[in-house]
């Protein structure tokens, strides 16, 4: 993914919506090491005030459109489990997504909230599951995700919809990942050893906040299954995290 054009001048400040911004419309970024920092701090101040269409506000807006999509469900028979979680460390989801800079963010596209991709809070759950889940929540892994056995597929009991961050004052930080030992790494024939005095190379990348409420959405046929598995995210979410960089405190998330 690129940017617009250079001939296409864009100011941060100017563009309403967010995930477009992210994606395409950042003319304004230096990857000179030097100006990183204060052009990602401008994104992100940008990110954090482009939260309404004229005087929509699309965080309300988007709970609408669930709350109706929730409604629509019942109508139809189905039970709907709507619960909070919120950020007690920072995350960074969609680190690894195409981006116009070096490190993605994950944002609605339309709309340009945070969110957490219904796929990726399956695949957390199902993996902590497997990992460490009691035998018998092990035992129920395939009526919980489904199976993709080639001989017997099935569909699971539950699904999963995005979850959305409520509100979006004050929704992102620029952090740093700082390699010291860059020499070592971008070493191809793995002769240079690591050593103290290599010149650390500082990555700035925009990640979600802490104390950031998001809202989360199942769907099935059984409230108990659905119970069940709102327990299982609730413990995967604050045991393993969700995300980039769990493996250092990233991703966290505890009921509200």
């Amino acid at each position: 993914m690129s940017t617009l054009p250079g001939n296409i001048q864009i100011e941060i400040e100017k563009v309403s919506n967010p995930s477009m911004l992210f994606d395409k419309c950042l003319n304004e970024y230096s990857f000179n090491t030097q100006e990183k920092y204060r052009s990602l701090e401008k994104i992100a101040s940008s990110l954090t005030s482009s939260y309404k269409f004229g005087q929509v506000d699309v965080y309300k807006a988007y709970k609408q459109r669930m709350e109706n999509l929730a409604e629509g469900l019942r109508s139809q028979g189905y039970k709907v489990k709507k619960f909070k979680l919120k950020s007690v460390s920072g995350l960074c989801i969609g680190m690894g997504r195409d981006s116009a800079i070096e490190n993605g963010i994950t944002l609605e596209r339309n709309l340009g909230i945070p969110i957490i991709p219904s796929s990726s809070i399956k695949g957390v759950v199902r993996s902590y599951v497997t990992l460490y889940g009691t035998e018998k929540e092990q035992s129920k892994i395939n009526k919980y995700f489904g199976s993709d056995d080639d001989q017997n597929p099935k569909p699971g009991e539950v699904d999963f919809l995005n979850a959305y961050m409520i509100a979006g004052k004050e929704a992102y930080k620029v952090d740093i990942i700082n390699n010291h030992f860059p020499d070592y790494y971008s070493d191809q024939n793995a002769t240079t050893p690591p050593n103290d005095w290599f010149n650390p190379i500082p990555v700035y990348f925009i990640r979600i906040s802490e104390e950031k409420i998001f809202e989360f959405t199942i769907i099935g046929q059984d409230d108990e299954i659905l119970s069940e598995v709102q327990i299982l995210i609730e413990k995967a979410f604050k045991e393993v995290g969700v995300g980039g960089k769990t493996s250092v405190g990233y991703g966290r998330m505890e009921k509200v």
